[in-house]
């Protein structure tokens, strides 16, 4: 029987190799092509936020004119900031230094509305009350900015793995799926924004992927030796780590000058400023930041239970 079990695990072996090279780089384009037409555009939710507080600040500005007996259009100036906020809240979204821009933004705006409605509010008989909108105005930009990151919190609250029950060193190995699991998603949304149809290289996708043959070493750990050999499992994750990692960078930091300019059909920055992994989760249907922050939990999760052996 052990012989059997050992021939039927090598041929399963010797099948998985022989479907991966069937599996080329050119065929799985077609085969995503022709599911494209099916694929919806991924949103993230902040963004979805923004429009929608777009929305809520126009009816907000519409209750108040009813209100108040007063122009709609005045009414729609009145809450001019907020909507300048927000449209500017949308275009940072994939910015550099968003995090300081975006609490600045109301500041910045709301100061400016103060200083120049003074003369803009002389030249239409003192229609706008502005020390009042402004004090509104600040208010409003601030808790659609706080709900939004409240949004994005959530999302990496759910993204987050449950903590280990009780790690198990001769278990390794599957731990390391579940991490494949979550990697290999990526690797799939990476081969169908950057296909070879939108100007992506296989030279792109393999700088970015993570490799099936680094998951093989771990299978070179033999279960009872995974304590004396936890150095070589915690060097594969800190590599694995590394690569994900990469996808945080932008894409002008990674890739080719030549190979930014042939890409094409996707929604990002001309000139690489977008960060690799916005790309990917606003050109994709998938949860590509839960497959992200999923993967790299419990490559910190692991590597630190590692380092307790």
């Amino acid at each position: 029987m052990g012989e059997v079990r050992e021939e039927s695990e090598a041929d399963r072996a010797g099948l998985d190799q022989e479907v991966a090279q069937l599996l080329t780089e050119e065929e799985q384009d077609e085969q995503e092509e022709q599911l494209e037409h099916v694929m919806a555009r991924h949103v993230k939710g902040s963004k979805a936020w923004l429009f929608a507080s777009i929305l809520i600040t126009l009816f907000i500005a519409l209750i108040s004119a009813v209100m108040t007996n007063s122009s709609m259009a005045y009414a729609f100036l009145g809450f001019g900031p907020t909507l300048l906020c927000v449209l500017i809240y949308i275009g940072l979204l994939e910015g550099e230094f968003k995090d300081v821009l975006f609490w600045l933004t109301p500041l910045v705006v709301c100061f400016l509305f103060l200083v120049l409605g003074t003369s803009l509010n002389s030249m239409i008989g003192d229609q706008l009350d502005i020390p009042v909108l402004t004090g509104v105005n600040l208010i409003l930009a601030y808790v659609i900015l706080a709900i939004m990151s409240l949004i994005e919190y959530q999302g990496e609250k759910q993204a987050t793995l449950a903590e280990l029950d009780e790690f198990k060193p001769e278990e390794l190995h599957r731990y390391i799926h579940t991490i494949e699991d979550k990697c290999k998603a990526l690797n799939f949304v990476i081969g169908r924004v950057y296909r070879a149809s939108n100007g992506g290289t296989k030279e792109m996708r393999e700088q970015i992927k993570v490799p099936s043959e680094w998951y093989n070493e771990f299978n070179a750990i033999p279960p009872d030796e995974a304590k004396e050999q936890s150095h070589k499992a915690i060097e594969l994750l800190q590599r694995i780590q590394e690569r994900l990692h990469s996808l945080l960078k932008p894409e002008k930091d990674v890739f080719v000058h030549e190979d930014i300019k042939g890409l094409k059909n996707l929604e990002r920055d001309g000139h690489g400023k977008d960060r690799i992994l916005d790309v990917l989760s606003v050109n994709d249907s998938d949860p590509v930041e839960d497959y992200y922050l999923g993967a790299m939990d419990f490559c910190s999760r692991i590597t630190s239970e590692l380092k307790k052996l």
